[in-house]
């Protein structure tokens, strides 16, 4: 098709003077662009109202006089591309309606299995709503079944004659014809037209025009048909569960009301809880680091302060060291059998060492007459060194202990802020989810649940596509396996692809993948590349085999359907 709109955009090229080869060119140009293979077979760039405003575009033209074959050939070719685009649109429209009717299906089975005769005559009773009570569940099901299969059948009728028309090497007028004949009997209910090559193109293009203002007309049909089968609103299932919550709701606010005065209190007292929390471990240790980082001024003042202090002590301590020992010089160097003169040659080093034995020998000899040496010699004083002596060790641990406890300052406060930083983390973390989930990425389902139902609809897909891998096909139902039958003239490669129904069922799986898929919105999870990959099923020219080995290859690429993240 490139080729041949290649062609004929050069023949418009030459006569582009002309309003209407300028017009055709500029709307071929642009539906051709809408087209590529990095979307579903089902799903068009362009809107319904987009197509619509291109057909009055050709339309205003006026160009029924003109006959000419280049003028035929674009406006062939334009019908060919509204064509195309308008068989996706109707195809996603009857995927989104099979979306919904699974959803009334499913209701049904699950109310099937779960359903007790007095319940449902209760229901029955309160929903006031006769009609639809009436037709008994299984018949339900049976007829929302019967649906899905004519749905199905419908898609992939549309599907298969997308890739027909869409891959013409030369185009074939009549299969186009052949193909909006088609679509006008499915969007009209089974009013036949009957074009064909030799036809007014203009009146094709105003059928393609009716098709589309007709969509609105059309889901309404679809909704209507299934109109006594669909399941009960929102509000009649779970009203029973809303008047529960009601009453709870109204107790609650009455034994909150009567017990006020202890709710009160019990709220003052986690509010102080919390905000003495919240100061501990979180205002006091971040006052304390920035303190100890950036206003260290006021505490090296005091560390000079308890440093000069133990510096006079020690020197203080010395000195009554020194006299003492020249006072008792001579004991002190009989006891330690050294003249005077050598004991005193090292008295000066031993005080400054604080050696206490210049002490403790003659204080021990005193103890032998306390009273005595109390009153008449320095047992009073030996006692006093000592004092100052323990004043000397206990300031010179208490400046060590404080330089340990500066130095580790930040460390401790950074232990006491864990508590709080865990807590706040854990908040902002489930807020920035919760943040981003439904605000950002408008997700319906957390990331888990997602996850889940991926991998729930790319089973059910590799379902269908081993069903049908492998000739004879089959196709599979809640009770048994079915062997489709065929034509026994058919070609043995039509035989390998899947029938209408088939591929409709297999086309609306990987709609309601796609609905999943395109939540995930993570490029950590590689969501564009993932969600492209699946775009690759829903072609009709790859084999059964070819997407299995596609699906293979999605199952080892993307990690997250493996690892729960």
């Amino acid at each position: 098709m490139e080729k041949r709109l290649a062609d004929l955009e050069q023949r418009l090229q030459s006569s582009i003077s002309n309003v209407w080869c300028r017009t055709l060119l500029n709307q071929i140009n642009h539906l051709s662009s809408s087209l590529s293979n990095l979307t579903p077979i089902y799903r068009s760039r362009l809107t319904r109202e987009q197509l619509l405003a291109s057909i009055k575009t050709i339309q205003d033209l006026n160009l029924n006089s003109t006959n000419t074959d280049v003028y035929r050939r674009a406006l062939a070719n334009y019908l060919l591309l509204l064509s195309i685009h308008t068989h996706k649109l109707v195809c996603g429209v009857l995927l989104d309606h099979v979306h919904h009717l699974k959803h009334h299906l499913t209701y049904w089975k699950n109310d099937e299995l779960n359903q007790f005769q007095i319940v449902e005559q209760l229901k029955t009773t309160f929903w006031f709503d006769q009609q639809r009570d009436d037709i008994r569940i299984t018949e339900k099901i049976k007829y929302l079944n019967s649906q899905q299969d004519l749905l199905a059948n419908l898609i992939g009728r549309l599907a298969y004659t997308i890739t027909k028309i869409e891959q013409q090497e030369k185009l074939d007028l009549n299969e186009v014809m052949s193909a909006t004949n088609e679509l006008h009997k499915v969007i009209f209910d089974e009013v036949t037209v009957e074009y064909n090559s030799q036809s007014d193109l203009l009146d094709v293009i105003e059928v393609h025009s009716q098709i589309l203002n007709s969509f609105d007309e059309f889901r309404s049909k679809l909704i209507e048909k299934i109109h006594l089968y669909r399941r009960p609103t929102h509000l009649k299932r779970y009203l029973p569960y809303y008047i529960s919550s009601t009453a709870i709701g109204m107790f609650i606010i009455y034994k909150v009301y009567t017990n006020k005065t202890g709710i009160y209190n019990y709220i003052t007292t986690t509010y102080e809880s919390l905000k003495f929390f919240l100061n501990e471990h979180l205002i006091v240790p971040l006052k304390t680091i920035y303190t100890s980082t950036f206003e260290s001024h006021s505490s090296e003042s005091a560390y000079e302060n308890s440093q000069l202090n133990y510096t006079n002590s020690k020197k203080i301590l010395e000195e009554m060291l020194e006299e003492y020992g020249r006072q008792h010089a001579g004991t002190l160097a009989q006891v330690n059998n050294i003249s005077v003169e050598e004991f005193l040659a090292t008295l000066n080093e031993r005080a400054r060492n604080e050696d206490m034995n210049v002490v403790m020998k003659n204080y021990q000899q005193e103890l032998n007459s306390p009273i005595r040496s109390a009153l008449l010699g320095d047992l009073i004083k030996g006692i006093l060194i000592q004092v100052q002596k323990v004043k000397v060790d206990g300031e010179g641990l208490i400046i060590q202990i404080d330089q340990l406890m500066k130095q580790n300052q930040i460390n401790f406060s950074l232990l006491a802020t864990i508590p709080a930083i865990l807590i706040i983390s854990f908040v902002f973390v489930a807020t920035k989810n919760i943040v981003s989930d439904r605000l950002i990425n408008q997700r319906k389902f957390d990331l888990t649940t997602l996850r889940e139902q991926i991998i729930r609809k790319l089973r059910e897909v590799e379902h269908i596509l081993i069903m049908n891998s492998e000739t004879p096909a089959l196709t599979v139902n809640e009770h048994e396996l079915i062997v489709p039958e065929y034509d026994r003239h058919a070609a043995v490669d039509q035989k390998q692809l899947m029938t209408y129904t088939t591929f409709g069922q297999f086309l609306s799986l990987i709609y309601e993948l796609k609905y999943f898929a395109k939540q995930l919105k993570s490029k950590r999870m590689l969501s564009k590349e993932f969600n492209d990959d699946i775009n690759l099923l829903t072609y009709t020219q790859l084999s059964a085999n070819q997407k299995l080995l596609i699906i293979q290859q999605i199952h080892h690429s993307y990690s997250f359907l493996v690892h729960s993240s």
